[in-house]
């Protein structure tokens, strides 16, 4: 049963976990033979980097694969530890949609590979079909880099990605639960959570994004002020800071909002008298 062959990290990756990917011309391509397995000796991939499956899209392959079947098998290698057992390389969804479905056995190919080959394969393949969120595939760097050894340099060639996004992605794992929680569900999307990494009261900044839906240009304005106002010396809530931006919006003035504790005052900036008529007309209105 076990046919198995050795293959250097990255050979055939593209045409494995391409959209295009046929897995007959493959099998063909590599003269590798496809094997039958029982569903039950199968496991999934002990370096699985997605922990979240989406409820419907797996309703969906259940119906479709109890239609049509697995056309395409999914990549296993011999168990470590159990002599008639396999661990999922990729295509665990595949797998559990079969089990959905009641299948009793399952197309395979057999690859025989290290520990870290395999988990580079999973965050690879999930990463190319864009299944995981930004957080799962922070996790995913994460155990590369802590379990086994690799640089974010070696990282980012494995990967053929830019160092600087796995350095971006890393620091995710640095933000507060009620963030990761924000953006795991969608609250708050990855541009606007990266505008505001390192910011003090980012839980402050946050509420703000949201209840004032602002966009990811509109957060970087908002950090870009707040920043300014800390080099002044000055604190301002973030609530008071985005007010500013959105009546400079409307107004076409800069504008300067004092508050303490609930009293102050608001400031309007003006360059020529057509500028004041123009806010005592607003006003006036």
């Amino acid at each position: 049963m076990k046919s198995k062959s050795r293959k250097s990290l990255g050979r055939g990756i593209e045409s494995l976990f391409s959209e295009n990917y046929d897995a007959e011309e493959f099998v063909n391509n590599k003269k590798e033979k496809v094997n039958t397995i029982p569903i039950e000796q199968i496991e999934p991939n002990p370096f699985q980097p997605r922990t979240i499956f989406n409820e419907l899209a797996l309703k969906e392959l259940t119906e479709s694969v109890k239609t049509r079947g697995i056309l395409q098998p999914i990549l296993v290698r011999p168990h470590p530890k159990k002599e008639r057992g396999w661990q999922i390389i990729a295509g665990e969804r595949r797998w559990r949609a079969a089990q959905r479905a009641g299948f009793h056995e399952i197309p395979v190919l057999v690859h025989d590979i290290k520990d870290s080959e395999i988990a580079i394969l999973a965050l690879l393949e999930n990463i190319q079909r864009e299944d995981l969120s930004p957080l799962e595939e922070a996790e995913g760097f994460k155990q590369l880099i802590d379990e086994f050894g690799l640089t974010q340099e070696k990282l980012s060639k494995a990967l053929s990605c830019s160092r600087v996004h796995i350095t971006n992605m890393l620091r995710l794992l640095s933000l507060p639960e009620k963030i990761k929680n924000m953006l795991n569900d969608k609250i708050l999307s990855m541009g606007q959570v990266r505008a505001i990494i390192g910011q003090n009261n980012i839980l402050d900044l946050a509420m703000v994004i949201v209840d004032k839906k602002l966009n990811v240009r509109q957060v970087e304005d908002l950090v870009r002020r707040r920043k300014i106002n800390n080099k002044k010396g000055i604190y301002k809530d973030p609530n008071i800071v985005s007010l500013e931006k959105e009546l400079e919006d409307i107004l076409g003035l800069k504008i300067k909002i004092r508050d303490r504790k609930g009293k102050g005052n608001i400031v309007f900036y003006y360059d020529s008298v057509n500028q004041l008529d123009a806010i005592i007309d607003k006003i006036k209105k």
